[in-house]
């Protein structure tokens, strides 16, 4: 399997990089984690991914990376807009 595409997407930059996040469910800190997947073109998943990287359309394999959040205490994965929503509905709640 020759990967013939990579791309990197940070979803809220800021938001992600300078502020710090807690577990929703047991309050400790989170880790970032960069996630990867890898597509065919072709394949039925492949509607959920954009294949036009860098100007190019992809066709074969593409390696798609991106940022979650880990909880190392409960082990609990969350994704960027889970955190915000949390972080949206805590300071809604003040």
């Amino acid at each position: 399997m020759k990967i013939k595409g990579y791309s990197f997407k940070c979803e809220s930059p800021f938001f992600v990089y300078c502020k710090k996040h807690y577990c929703p469910c047991c309050g400790q800190p989170l880790i970032r984690k960069k996630v990867s997947k890898i597509v065919h073109s072709d394949s039925d998943e492949a509607k959920n991914y954009d294949f036009d990287i860098a100007d190019n359309i992809v066709k074969g394999y593409a390696k798609f990376n991106h940022i979650e959040f880990f909880c190392s205490v409960c082990k609990k994965q969350y994704t960027v807009k889970e955190i915000k929503e949390n972080d949206a509905f805590i300071q809604h709640r003040k």
